[in-house]
């Protein structure tokens, strides 16, 4: 081509990091219009240079001289095109480029000046919080701009240039701000606050230079130091105090709000009496106000400042007013994330306020998508509040709770995300002590949980909540056949279905033992419940199949391990039923040569202790009470967990008679013999191998041991 239509232009130096991610995004657009790339490094060490040379068309040496509208000019230097596009290596141009090459290929276009949208995030993920900037990016090059500003640099005004316009679909991906923390990032900060301080030493009073310096000092010590001296400028009204006044005050608040300073509230009064027109103070500063009277339970005021937030919302997507100070600043609460967060403070405020029929339709309507885990934690307990505490129709609201938060964006793994969230959060309204919490509240009207029925063929909260509420064993078994995943089950809708008759597991529905332990697990979180399920199942010929046997085994061993062990009768039937049980588990689940004694080695821990138990009841059953104190004690040095159980079993088992008073006087004298020897002395080994020591090892070793 003799000259392209757009010279692409950018400088660089060590973006190892993402270099090549901009220069692939731009492919497309040097697909659809003819181009020229043209990078200048100053002063690269890291690989950029060679992964730049792969994608230049001209790439020249320009050595750093703290000047980036330097590095800036000499680019242009190098192009010849008919447009000129400016591009940072740490942002990359979205794949939707249509806009930006319709423009480049009109035949007539009488606008020299455009700007496009840097949309600057929170995360190297980049699909969470962000902001918008629009930056002046695009000029007609026949005009010859050039830039000015060692830092924070911006093209020179020319008289015949015209009214720049706006590509808002144009979107740059920008994660610089990202790393300010990091060393590399301080370092960065560190040269971009010396570039401007020079600056403002020879031009103190130019707002526009303390602007940069406030938004480049977040995180410094002199933070608080420099929004002051800004915000001062303002109110001595400054040459350009009306148009940056706006942006700095901003600032002013929310750092006020933020950093904790005095100057807050007459900071932000300040600000809405002499800017009540600007963006910046009617989204950025309400946003910290709304924020503020939360904290302080003002749900009045709350209310007060979200309404007035979003008619400014409204008014801003609508195109009324200044929708262009974004060029100046970026507008930080402008964008769909902080939206969504004043929403859900705006319906919690109406929530406490007594007007659940407020709230209802702002939830409806939000977008949910945009919300963090904390959000979604937060709005989950929310909307459970709202329909716990009113008699509102809430199944348009959770219906489209729902579907928001399933919605695959920005991605399918953040849907997850929300949805395991959600789910996590509201199983806890099935749990017994919610529930009994919830319904001692003043304004109760109706179980939080009942709030997920009408996601009974969706959820599985809904299949929970439809089982709680059933007393039909047909039904509830038939809501059980469709769980999909027991370990999401809240543990209080199986306990429910099994104690009003259901058999479980299900026939013909197996269920694999890890599954089986999980939801005898949870059910130990209730311990009277799990006791009593215990015990039905036991009564049963539970070794009659292998699914009511792994159950009846899986309530055993949680049972065992979460009992308090205080009730006598209650812990010696316990402690039976264990043991019958675990004869049959691992009688039908091992071959006969691993049940030998010297073979134990291969079963785990709980059913080497099992086997134990096992044999010490069998030794009591006959008679043989020493017997069942060493096997006891045997088992509990497979599995020192036990020890409660065991320590039980020693002080409890009626057929244990209490030690004689000569019994007691041969352990002590036994106690002596062992405390005058060291423990390796073989007299020792000897004593113990010894039957006098075996009669009385339990009551000098405490059984255990």
């Amino acid at each position: 081509m003799d000259k392209p239509v757009l010279s692409i232009g950018i400088i660089f130096k060590n973006d190892i990091r993402c270099i090549e991610r901009c220069l692939k995004a731009l492919q497309p657009l040097r697909d659809a219009v003819p181009c020229e790339l043209v990078m200048a490094d100053t002063g690269s060490d890291d690989g950029s240079r060679e992964i730049a040379a792969r994608y230049a068309d001209i790439l020249v040496d320009f050595p750093w001289i703290n000047d980036f509208a330097a590095a800036r000019n000499a680019v242009i230097d190098q192009c010849s095109g008919e447009w000129y596009l400016s591009v940072d290596t740490d942002e990359y141009l979205d794949e939707d480029c249509a806009e930006l090459t319709r423009m480049l290929l009109a035949d007539a276009n009488p606008v020299n000046l455009y700007r496009v949208n840097i949309r600057s995030y929170n995360s190297y993920e980049m699909d969470g919080g962000y902001s918008d900037f629009y930056a002046l990016r695009i000029f007609r090059m026949s005009l010859g701009f050039r830039y000015e500003g060692a830092i924070h640099e911006h093209l020179v005004s020319q008289e015949n240039a015209g009214q720049a316009m706006t590509l808002a679909k144009v979107i740059f991906h920008h994660d610089g701000y990202v790393g300010m923390g990091t060393e590399a990032g301080r370092g960065k900060r560190k040269r971009n606050l010396s570039l401007i301080k020079k600056a403002l030493e020879k031009d103190p009073e130019n707002l526009l230079l303390r602007l940069q310096l406030v938004e480049s000092s977040a995180g410094e010590d002199d933070l608080q130091a420099q929004i002051r001296r800004a915000s001062a400028l303002v109110r001595k009204k400054v040459e350009g105090w009306r148009y940056y006044g706006p942006a700095i005050f901003r600032y002013a608040a929310t750092a006020a709000y933020e950093l904790k300073m005095p100057e807050f509230r007459s900071w932000l009064k300040r600000a809405e009496e002499w800017f009540p027109d600007s963006y910046f103070i009617r989204i950025d500063a309400a946003y910290y106000a709304l924020l503020n009277a939360w904290k302080e339970k003002e749900y009045d005021e709350c209310i007060h400042r979200g309404e007035a937030l979003r008619e400014a919302y409204a008014d801003f997507h609508a195109g009324r007013g200044d929708t262009d100070c974004q060029a100046l600043s970026p507008l930080k609460a402008g964008t769909p994330y902080f939206e969504a967060l004043m929403t859900v403070i705006l319906a919690c405020a109406y929530q406490e306020s007594g007007r659940a029929e407020a709230a209802i339709p702002l939830l409806e309507e939000l977008d949910y998508t945009c919300l963090d885990q904390a959000q979604i934690n937060n709005l989950t307990k929310t909307i459970c509040v709202i329909h716990s505490q009113s008699e509102e129709d809430t199944a348009p609201l959770i219906t489209a709770a729902w579907k928001g938060i399933n919605a695959p964006k920005p991605n399918q793994a953040k849907a997850d995300m929300r949805k395991a969230i959600l789910l996590a959060v509201a199983s806890q309204t099935f749990l017994d002590a919610y529930r009994k919490e919830e319904a001692g509240k003043e304004k109760f009207r109706r179980p939080s949980y009942t709030l997920f029925l009408p996601l009974k063929d969706e959820f599985i909260l809904g299949k929970a909540a439809a089982i709680l509420e059933s007393q039909d064993p047909a039904e509830t078994e038939a809501l059980l056949r469709g769980v999909k995943k027991w370990d999401e089950l809240p543990y209080p809708a199986l306990s429910h279905a099994i104690e009003i008759g259901v058999a479980f597991p299900l026939a013909e529905r197996p269920v694999d033992i890890e599954d089986l332990d999980i939801l005898a697990g949870r059910l130990a979180q209730e311990w009277d419940v799990l006791y009593r399920i215990l015990r039905n199942a036991a009564g049963e010929d539970f070794a009659g199949s292998w699914q009511s046997l792994t159950w009846t085994r899986a309530l055993a061993l949680a049972a065992v391990q979460s009992c308090k062990w205080k009730d006598e009768e209650q812990g010696m039937e316990l402690a039976r039923i264990f043991a019958r049980t675990e004869q049959a588990f691992i009688t039908g689940c091992f071959a006969p040569e691993m049940l030998q004694e010297g073979n134990l080695c291969a079963l785990p821990a709980m059913h080497r202790f099992g086997w134990y138990c096992v044999q010490a009841f069998d030794c009591l059953e006959a008679g043989d009470q020493t017997g069942y104190v060493r096997l006891l004690r045997a088992g509990l040095a497979t599995h020192e967990g036990m020890k409660p159980m065991v320590e039980f079993l020693l002080d409890h088992t009626p057929e244990l008679p209490p030690p004689s008073p000569e019994l007691l006087e041969l352990a002590e004298k036994v106690r002596v013999m062992l405390a005058a020897c060291p423990p390796d002395d073989p007299s020792v080994m000897a004593l113990k191998a010894s039957p006098v020591y075996q009669k009385v090892a339990y009551l000098i070793e405490g059984g255990t041991q």
